[in-house]
């Protein structure tokens, strides 16, 4: 057995949204901005820069900074859940998903977007194990008042997955991934198998295989 490690946010989910200076796709981080404003688009847009600079100690403190922009420009429960809600998979991922052999995969989501839509997933295709940056939480008046963060991007994944490995007895090698992303590079560098789905180019450059269509996975698998 193997695990299966599937980025989610443009992996799983289509990126429909990518605000004008940033580099990074994602399905909900940059969609909350949008839907705040022209002023929180600007200060999301901030947020990637200052990233890109190096000014952020941590992923972490870069999630901190985001999530102030929501708390300060009136994201509400509903409004988050809408957007959980109306993310789109992308082509092909239902019926793929839905033909991996469980007995040879054992299928670990891991994002550095939010718990909420990784959710959505597991409970869409049965998968039991996902790891995601982010939780919100709100009150009964549907306000952001607290959240939940792990360190799962960037370098950050491949901590989750070794421990995964370890819970499941498995070696190093036994392990394939697949992302689309240019945080996903640190991962893809180490994976015994990285395959770079629809990606972007520096992923896809470090990559054992790149594919454009998702349900190709079924063949390298």
């Amino acid at each position: 057995m193997k695990l299966l490690v599937l980025d989610v946010e443009g992996t799983l989910y289509r990126t429909s949204i990518r605000l004008p200076g940033t580099s990074i796709d994602s399905t909900i981080w940059q969609a909350i901005a949008n839907e705040l404003g022209p002023q929180a688009i600007a200060e999301e847009v901030q947020t990637h820069q200052k990233w890109h600079r190096g000014e952020y100690r941590s992923y972490l403190d870069w999630m901190k900074d985001t999530i102030h922009i929501h708390q300060r420009y009136g994201l509400t429960a509903s409004l988050f859940k809408k957007l959980i809600d109306g993310a789109e998979y992308n082509d092909d991922v239902p019926g793929t998903l839905a033909r991996i052999d469980r007995s040879r995969y054992e299928i670990l989501l891991i994002s550095g977007g939010f718990r909420e839509l990784a959710a959505r997933a597991q409970i869409d295709f049965s998968i039991r194990h996902a790891f995601a940056a982010c939780e919100y939480i709100f009150d009964r008046q549907e306000q952001l008042i607290g959240y939940n963060l792990l360190p799962c991007d960037f370098q950050g994944k491949i901590d989750f997955i070794q421990l995964m490995i370890r819970e499941y007895g498995l070696s190093n090698a036994d392990w394939v991934f697949v992302g689309d992303g240019v945080n996903d590079v640190p991962i893809a560098r180490i994976a015994p198998t990285s395959i770079a789905y629809a990606a972007h180019k520096d992923l896809k450059a470090v990559a054992s295989h790149s594919i454009t269509s998702f349900r190709t996975l079924l063949d390298l698998l």
